[in-house]
């Protein structure tokens, strides 16, 4: 085959041997042909021609020592030109892919790249090359691969909205849904960060409390407990409705109530349960008991509630269980008693007085 100009192979009906054929020929048509199967014996191939309706060239078309220089597919179906083919053929000189309907996109864009700074291999025709072959189709000097870039970047900012739009929407979900819960976390988090654990306290008792109770807690509690009888000493309280900061979101007002005061007092009642901030000052001042270890929490029932309506209120509940609590008496003859007991309780430790747990209280009405 070495004195022949120019071998003709039919790929259907021949297997072709090792040689050192210089020029071939293939116009056989290979869609039911491996082209790789065919050529890998042909190390010493220096020109090919292939026009055998090719929708695609493979990357090991020839052997990786081959000694392929120069290529021709013209008039085939080859819409991509694949980068790995082009690597594997060190020695290319000349390359001739026209009359084919190359897609200049961006699986493409590479190639106009890749000629204009490769100075070793030539495309023939380059400046003829279509997207088909229709002469009203752009060429392939024409083609701005900007636009790949632009696409990419375009994909990358689709799905970054399409991230926050869905994390956002997760969000206002559980906002509505866990209100009470998510807030709590946020109220946790704020909590760790500030640790205001040595702060020196504006009040001595934040009062937690359902508006609905605003009555015992104007006409009883602050009466007793700001100016109380003659020799007792005066406590500074913290109410939503006098103390909180005007503009302030409600959170940080809750907030700065319970960690600016020495104590927290909650008036617990079927309408303290069923209110929702009064549940958030709560979980708050629970948090702040658990960081601090300290009675900073007096919890203050002015009605007997069965345990079965606590049950839902888990952390409340397991205070309940563990530690004591006021109960509001219903004869007249116990309240001064009543009081007593509470001033104590408010009294700061530091001070020589007695411990929350040594005050005589009403533990067993639950059990």
């Amino acid at each position: 085959m070495e004195q022949l100009d120019r071998v003709e192979v039919d790929l259907k009906r021949s297997r072709l041997p090792e040689t050192n054929s210089s020029l071939m020929d293939c116009n056989t048509p290979t869609k039911k042909t491996n082209p790789s199967a065919a050529f890998s014996p042909l190390k010493s191939l220096k020109q090919l021609t292939l026009r055998a309706d090719l929708d695609v060239l493979p990357a090991n078309l020839l052997p990786p020592d081959n000694s392929l220089d120069y290529i021709k597919v013209w008039s085939n179906h080859i819409h991509t030109v694949d980068k790995n083919m082009l690597d594997a053929l060190p020695r290319l000189l000349v390359l001739d892919i026209s009359d084919n309907p190359i897609s200049w996109n961006c699986d493409n864009a590479w190639f106009k790249n890749w000629e204009i700074h490769n100075t070793q291999t030539r495309v023939s025709f380059l400046y003829d090359l279509r997207c088909d072959k229709e002469r009203k189709s752009p060429f392939l000097w024409q083609f701005d691969e900007k636009a790949c870039s632009f696409e990419y970047v375009s994909f990358t900012l689709f799905i970054a909205c399409s991230v926050v739009d869905l994390l956002f929407v997760c969000v206002c979900l559980a906002w509505h849904t866990q209100g009470p819960t998510v807030r709590y976390l946020l109220l946790v988090l704020r909590a760790k960060l500030r640790g205001r654990r040595s702060a020196k306290f504006q009040y001595d008792a934040f009062i937690s409390y359902s508006s609905k109770d605003e009555g015992w807690v104007m006409k009883q509690l602050v009466p007793n407990l700001e100016r109380p009888a003659a020799g007792a000493p005066p406590l500074r309280l913290c109410l939503h409705h006098r103390d909180f900061r005007p503009g302030a979101a409600v959170l940080e007002n809750i907030e700065a109530a319970i960690y600016g005061s020495r104590h927290t007092i909650c008036v617990v009642t079927r309408n303290f349960l069923q209110s929702e901030w009064c549940s958030v000052e709560f979980q708050l001042a629970s948090l702040r008991l658990l960081y601090d270890g300290s009675d900073i929490l007096l919890l203050v029932f002015l009605e007997e509630i069965p345990e079965r309506c606590l049950s839902p209120y888990t952390r409340l509940c397991k205070i309940v269980r563990k530690k004591t609590y006021l109960l509001w008496p219903e004869e007249p003859q116990e309240q001064d008693t009543f009081w007593v007991r509470l001033v104590d309780a408010l009294k700061d430790k530091e001070e020589g007085e007695k411990e929350v747990e040594n005050m005589i209280w009403h533990s067993n009405w639950l059990e």
